[in-house]
């Protein structure tokens, strides 16, 4: 088995992502940041009918191949927006190429001001066991051989990184750790990606389409076992009870009683 981030030619999973971001419901006008981004994010973003688009990302290389306007020199990790700038912020198999995932995370959800929708890798036994076997990588060397060795790494470096696959638990802590304001309203949805591309290498394409039944059927019943993970975060809708809000500022509420 192997998972869907292990290279990015080609590798953006349209139909997983245009189901998360279309089961939203949001206008065309959205005012929507893609970070970690390339040129196949923009085009999945316009093909799903979006319109007010930004996509950024540290590899200058992209700009030109998007409108004027359209783009931004950004580090997911501190993004130079302010609070609440964009309506939603999406990402797509992009946060485990920063030296911190969950800064990124972070970052995503303080410059959002609806809700973040992250396309990323998912932890499990089977995932573990599929890098165990040599069917996925722990490091992500295919990125930079695609990128001439020079980029496509960490940080976008020529140093392969570490390919970090979520949980659900570990979302919903470092959301509750950025803001702990209130409540996020998160969902996630599941899907499975089997080895297609060249990049992937032969066997392991080979092994991916002889247990795709199997993998299909066991994913379907035990949906944890997925290697994709759809996480959609929207900002919580009221303060804890031991918050409240004084001219405009979010402090301690004295008043408050376990």
């Amino acid at each position: 088995m192997a998972d869907h981030d292990q290279d990015r030619r080609g590798t953006l999973d349209r139909k997983f992502a245009a189901a998360a971001l279309s089961s939203l419901g949001l206008d065309a006008d959205t005012r929507l940041l893609a970070v970690c981004a390339g040129t196949e994010d923009w085009e999945l973003l316009c093909s799903t009918g979006f319109t007010n688009v930004v996509v950024s990302n540290l590899d200058e290389a992209f700009a030109p191949l998007v409108p004027d306007g359209a783009w931004s020199y950004q580090d997911a990790q501190s993004l130079s927006f302010d609070d609440r700038s964009f309506d939603w912020v999406f990402v797509s198999e992009g946060l485990h190429h920063c030296r911190s995932p969950h800064r990124a995370l972070g970052e995503m959800y303080r410059v959002c001001r609806e809700g973040i929708v992250a396309i990323e890798a998912r932890d499990s036994v089977l995932m573990r066991l599929a890098v165990r076997v040599g069917m996925a990588d722990a490091y992500e060397l295919a990125a930079v051989a695609d990128q001439g060795f020079r980029t496509g790494g960490l940080d976008n470096t020529s140093v392969p990184n570490h390919v970090y696959r979520w949980t659900e638990a570990e979302v919903v802590k470092t959301l509750r750790s950025y803001d702990p304001t209130g409540e996020p309203q998160v969902e996630f949805r599941y899907g499975l990606r089997l080895p297609t591309a060249e990049a992937t290498g032969r066997r392991r394409r080979l092994v991916g389409q002889l247990a795709k039944p199997a993998l299909s059927a066991l994913c379907t019943v035990f949906k944890r076992q997925s290697n994709q993970l759809a996480v959609i975060a929207r900002r919580p809708t009221e303060l804890y009870p031991w918050l409240h809000q004084v001219d405009g500022q979010i402090q301690f509420n004295p008043d408050y009683s376990r």
